[in-house]
């Protein structure tokens, strides 16, 4: 099990690059959207997809990482159990815009709303972050 740990820091350090990459694109993307007025696309619902996707990826490998660490430590290390509540409720507002993908509304509404919640799912990444030790918190992982 202890070498399972390296490959899955390794995973949950990189997805999340990809998914800053991802998230900076889309980001861009739904303000040019929204700015210049276009006609909701097909690519936007999939830059969505992407995103919420990363982001329960990510939390899915958080996840093992969270069990690989806790077990040795009888479940008692504050800072990841914050950082797992942090992320969980990330992920939950990350794929809420499913619950809006076949209905009805205008245009730029579409827009709108998919760039508040890739905003207010970024700030909760970053408060979700900064509950970790300084130490990790921005590092890429290279294992030994």
């Amino acid at each position: 099990m202890a070498s399972l740990i390296p490959i899955i820091q390794f995973l949950h350090s990189w997805t999340r690059w990809i998914f800053l990459v991802v998230a900076v694109i889309a980001v861009v993307y739904f303000i040019m959207g929204l700015v210049q007025s276009k006609p909701w696309v097909k690519q936007g619902q999939t830059l969505l997809s992407a995103f919420s996707g990363l982001v329960g990826l990510q939390w899915i490998l958080g996840l093992v990482l969270f069990i690989l660490y806790q077990i040795p430590a009888g479940f008692g290390i504050r800072h990841q159990w914050e950082h797992l509540v942090t992320m969980t409720v990330v992920l939950i507002v990350a794929h809420v815009h499913h619950a809006w993908r076949r209905r009805e509304m205008p245009d730029a509404r579409r827009w709108r709303n998919g760039l508040l919640l890739m905003v207010g799912v970024l700030v909760l990444v970053v408060a979700g972050i900064f509950v970790l030790p300084a130490a990790i918190q921005w590092r890429f992982y290279l294992p030994a």
